[in-house]
């Protein structure tokens, strides 16, 4: 069967919160039938997240714990963009908020659909490099560990399974697809 667009005829709000807003749509499926299906309300927004690179080729790594999962787990530096945000400005706000540096040069990598059977945000991957101090307001709720940790040594964190999440593997994906070491 051939993948195709399915036809939204309707959407109904059926929660909203600051941190979670959802919709229930009414869709008409390629075969004719219809269905309901709940996603994440759709958005303007996106989410960035900054691979930080200093001269001793070592990459800033975060942890963090992480509520649902009830673990301690590894990250990038990142957030949410917010509608009309340049994406560089974005990724060099959120490192600066997260870990105290900011990059002095930022190159787009890449993107993906951090949820795309049930959001349509964005995560954009921002490389950061000749990086400098500065330190942004921080988020009260964020209890972040950094580590400094040398671009030779990343295989074995995925390998091993001590990188377990997926935003951090896509984004690395991408760091390693674009070839930047």
């Amino acid at each position: 069967m051939k993948a195709v667009p399915w036809k939204k005829i309707s959407s109904t709000g059926v929660f909203k919160h600051p941190r979670l807003n959802l919709v229930e749509d009414t869709v008409e499926l390629p075969d004719g039938k219809k269905t309901t299906y709940l996603r994440h309300a759709p958005t303007e927004a996106f989410s960035v997240c900054a691979i930080a690179v200093n001269d001793r080729q070592e990459m800033l790594l975060q942890k963090e714990y992480s509520y649902p999962p009830n673990e301690v787990m590894w990250q990038l530096p990142g957030g949410g963009g917010n509608a009309g945000e340049d994406i560089i400005q974005a990724a060099n706000r959120e490192l600066s908020e997260e870990s105290g540096v900011m990059g002095k040069q930022c190159t787009l990598l890449g993107s993906y659909y951090l949820d795309n059977r049930r959001s349509d945000i964005k995560q954009y991957v921002v490389l950061c490099t000749d990086l400098e101090e500065k330190i942004a307001q921080r988020d009260e709720e964020e209890f972040i560990e950094t580590h400094w940790i040398p671009l030779s040594e990343l295989s074995s964190y995925i390998s091993s399974g001590e990188f377990n999440n997926a935003p951090l593997l896509a984004a690395l994906n991408v760091y390693f697809a674009a070839n930047v070491q």
